[in-house]
């Protein structure tokens, strides 16, 4: 299946995600400087992406759904995060129809806000730090383990069929740094997406390995 023909499956676009997620760290630079008791001079805005890295963007979704906004979809596909998740659905709302344009104004309010009085991120450098922290210390899911495998295993079936797979690497998104990795070989194709190019490497030679049937030897 071509990256396109999945796209048609999804209510979301790469548009909703690069425009959300512009929306959403625009939002919450502004809420840092507004609330912060340091202004533009505070220490936090040096840690601006660490932050946003450390934003509960799961508990930020499941507010959106608990407060009646239309959601098409906020579980996770292949390697999402759910921060990915949260700027598609600011996208969609903000790029969809008539209806849900007027709903921007109330989804942006619905977000919890970087202001701990109001439950949302302590502004204080101490607790900055802790969110950092906490934000960096999260892995990425264990079942995404083993992918490098069907890597191995694709590249061992070349060395059999003497084909050579065509690849293609494409950046999507700068913040958060996001790659897709194409694969097209012995007459399939299959895409992959993660943080780096190995990942998303890894993801779409799994999916080509499934295509055609290789499995890996146990």
């Amino acid at each position: 299946m071509s990256p396109a023909a999945h796209q048609t499956e999804d209510p979301y676009t790469i548009a909703d995600f690069e425009i959300g997620k512009r929306l959403f760290t625009t939002h919450m630079a502004v809420q840092l400087v507004v609330r912060s008791s340091e202004g533009r001079e505070g220490d936090s805005l040096s840690q601006f992406d660490s932050l946003i890295a450390a934003y509960d963007f799961k508990d930020a979704i499941t507010t959106l759904v608990k407060a009646g906004l239309h959601v098409p979809r906020s579980e996770l596909v292949c390697d999402e995060t759910y921060q990915d998740v949260l700027y598609k659905i600011i996208g969609r709302t903000r790029l969809g129809d008539s209806d849900s344009k007027e709903s921007f104004p109330t989804l942006i309010q619905q977000l919890p806000l970087l202001d701990s009085s109001n439950g949302g991120v302590d502004l204080t450098v101490a607790a900055i730090t802790d969110q950092v922290a906490t934000g960096l210390s999260t892995g990425p899911p264990g079942s995404e383990a083993d992918n490098w495998k069907y890597t191995c295993r694709l590249w061992e079936d070349v060395q059999v069929t003497g084909e050579e797979p065509k690849v293609v690497e494409t950046c999507i998104s700068n913040f958060p740094t996001k790659f897709r990795v194409t694969i097209r070989y012995c007459g399939v194709e299959a895409y992959g997406e993660g943080r780096n190019k190995k990942m998303a490497r890894h993801i779409a030679a799994k999916r080509v390995c499934g295509k055609l049937n290789l499995r890996l030897v146990s």
